[in-house]
């Protein structure tokens, strides 16, 4: 392994420790409890996986803290297509709308998993972002993680074909690292690469063909993951 390659792989796993972000869930629990003026104005919500978090009108009205679990953002155009322009983890702070920031739209977020998050008015947004820094913080922090997924998908759709992104997704998608892919459609997997579930649904046939997946009922086992990452251009060192 040469210095460059070893020096990109550390920075990326610390960019991807940073993107996890698992403190600020933590320091912002810790703020409520003890300052009652914080808490105030916060209100908890639970909401069950696939469910909208946030219309585009909520976004606009009100700040979002997620606390624990994912959340998409979703851009949909005129004729109904969804896509996946980013995936947010704890720590994340969105609806800047809040704020008086222009929102897109046409985007909202949905519940990737079963997320917990608090909600702030529009009313008391900015004096508490002025008020308590970690919010600010927060903020930036999750722009700059929106911006590299925004700017890796577009990475990806000018140098990689779909093959190569649906087996670098289905890699992404192992989170436990047991090769099960559980609860996750053909659809949203064509949300999350900008295509048709058709032309997902016919890769992943020719990926079963070739006895890289076993596919079923919104699941899938992965059983060749090396050739997986072959495909999806992933060389460890």
């Amino acid at each position: 392994m040469n210095y460059n390659t070893d020096r990109y792989n550390t920075l990326e796993n610390k960019a991807r420790a940073e993107q996890r972000n698992p403190n600020l869930p933590q320091m912002l629990m810790a703020l409520w409890k003890e300052d009652p003026a914080f808490g105030k104005h916060v209100n908890m919500r639970k909401v069950g996986k696939g469910k909208v978090v946030a219309t585009p009108e909520e976004m606009a009205r009100k700040l979002f803290v997620l606390m624990s679990g994912e959340v998409h953002l979703v851009y949909t155009n005129n004729e109904g297509r969804r896509l996946v322009i980013a995936t947010l983890e704890p720590g994340a702070i969105f609806g800047e709308g809040a704020l008086d920031t222009p929102v897109a739209p046409n985007t909202f977020a949905e519940a990737a998993t079963d997320v917990t998050l608090w909600t702030i008015p529009a009313s008391q947004a900015r004096n508490m972002t002025m008020q308590y820094p970690i919010l600010g913080w927060g903020l930036l922090q999750t722009y700059g993680r929106r911006l590299i997924q925004v700017e890796n998908s577009l990475e990806d759709v000018a140098y990689k074909k779909l093959p190569e992104r649906l087996a670098a997704l289905l890699l992404e998608l192992d989170k436990k690292g047991d090769g099960l892919i559980q609860g996750v459609s053909h659809q949203a997997l064509a949300d999350r690469l900008g295509t048709y579930r058709e032309t997902v649904s016919a890769i992943l046939r020719d990926f079963k063909r070739r006895g890289l997946v076993k596919l079923g009922y919104r699941r899938i086992e992965i059983l060749d993951e090396e050739a997986l990452k072959e495909i999806a251009g992933i060389w460890e060192w």
